[in-house]
């Protein structure tokens, strides 16, 4: 078996255990490995496009048969370096390192220090352009951009997705996409990577140039404690469906036999002064169809007592609040929008 076929073999294995889109991310790296081009093809526009120098950016500056004026230089904050020969400050932003290597062979020669230079520059520390990602990643941070870079190679440089995470990305524009873009300074672009992984919406894995914010959203969860068989917090597979007091019974596989089905509460956050209200539920007349069915928000509890416990809304609320730290949290590492792996 070739390295190729071993390679394909070991992605197939890990497929069932990665979420789709943290897999996207992975099969470019390894594409990449392999010697393919997983971004563009070769002389398309894409694969032509050379890095740009920015502030921050450490360079290699090396002179062929003239060692004593190679050497590094950190670009500064206005853009500019110093070299060795020539007094004047040389323009390094926005300049390809082809174009700055021509601008300091005629500074050298203009500076009379050298009759016919070969310069070289190298970016040696990418720090110019930079994106920020936050949220549920991996590792939160700000990372610099040294290619074009998409959005899910993006979140790849961030470790992928953490187990809480859920299916949008928020891209917040900087300068350089509201120029690209002809957009304004701060707006924001929302991504479905479900769908786009799904290979619904392939146009949304769009390019993140330097200064752009990505956020990760949570996923959506509402949590069933109390007197139940399997408490814990269970992820929306459909955030814009919801899922009903019944439904998440079943998710938490019934009743314990102590539970309290007439004094079941839900606990809703509020942003309202109050903060919180706690709704009371008949959960037993759901389950008859006496009363219609209710459905929970993102974020709610469903909290079964015990039969025999006495106590205000108030303080079953605060009983259920202090369960929910620490339970389980079910349906994630799997759920990509309706996808299950």
């Amino acid at each position: 078996m070739n390295l190729t076929s071993k390679a394909g073999l070991g992605m197939v294995r890990m497929r069932a255990r990665m979420p789709v889109w943290l897999l996207a991310g992975f099969l470019a790296s390894a594409w990449t490995a392999l010697g393919v081009n997983a971004q563009a093809p070769s002389g398309s526009p894409a694969a032509a496009e050379e890095y740009r120098i920015g502030p921050g950016d450490v360079l290699a500056i090396s002179v062929t048969d003239a060692p004593e004026f190679s050497e590094k230089s950190r670009v500064s904050d206005t853009g500019v370096i110093q070299i060795t020969g020539v007094n004047d400050p040389l323009k390094a932003e926005g300049l390809t390192p082809i174009g700055l290597s021509q601008s300091i062979r005629k500074a050298l020669i203009d500076a009379k220090q050298l009759r016919d230079p070969k310069v070289n520059v190298f970016i040696d520390e990418y720090h110019g352009r930079t994106i920020t990602i936050l949220g549920a990643v991996v590792k939160p941070s700000v990372y610099s951009l040294n290619r074009r870079t998409t959005v899910l190679e993006a979140l790849s440089l961030a470790g992928g997705a953490l187990p809480n995470s859920g299916n949008t990305v928020t891209v917040v524009r900087g300068e350089a996409s509201a120029e690209a873009t002809g957009t304004r300074v701060g707006s924001v672009e929302i991504i479905d990577v479900g769908r786009l992984t799904r290979g619904e919406d392939l146009a949304s894995n769009i390019q993140v140039q330097n200064g752009d914010v990505l956020n990760v959203s949570p996923a959506q969860v509402v949590y069933v404690v109390g007197a139940v068989s399997k408490p814990g917090g269970f992820v929306l597979a459909n955030p814009s469906e919801g899922v009903s007091v019944v439904q998440a019974l079943a998710l938490a596989e019934g009743f314990k036999p102590l539970a309290a089905t007439h004094r079941g509460l839900i606990i809703r956050q509020s942003t309202s002064q109050q903060g919180r209200r706690e709704i009371p539920v008949d959960v037993e007349s759901l389950l008859s169809g006496a009363q219609a069915d209710l459905v929970l928000a993102p974020n709610d509890i469903l909290y079964i007592p015990e039969s025999g416990t006495k106590k205000t809304l108030k303080v079953l609320g605060d009983v259920a609040m202090a369960t929910v730290n620490g339970i389980a949290i079910y349906g994630i590492g799997y759920k990509i929008g309706n996808s299950h792996f």
